[in-house]
């Protein structure tokens, strides 16, 4: 711009790269929004509660000299 910039209507060329470039956005945030609910509905269920853990038997401490 310059500093003897003065605005102009939109012409109708205007108007249609407008319209390109919004329906250009909407897809890919569709697309994008589409993936995203996608991958998390296509996820494997957790189970309800907490994993059971092996029990291991538990190791004392040597005891030292004596």
């Amino acid at each position: 711009m310059s500093a003897h910039w003065i605005r102009t209507p939109p012409e109708p060329r205007d108007d249609v790269a407008a319209a390109l470039v919004a329906g250009a956005l909407a897809v890919g945030v569709g697309l994008a929004a589409f993936w995203i609910t996608r991958l998390f509905l296509a996820r494997e269920r957790l189970p309800e509660g907490p994993a059971e853990r092996p029990r291991r038997p538990s190791v004392a401490a040597p005891e030292g000299p004596g």
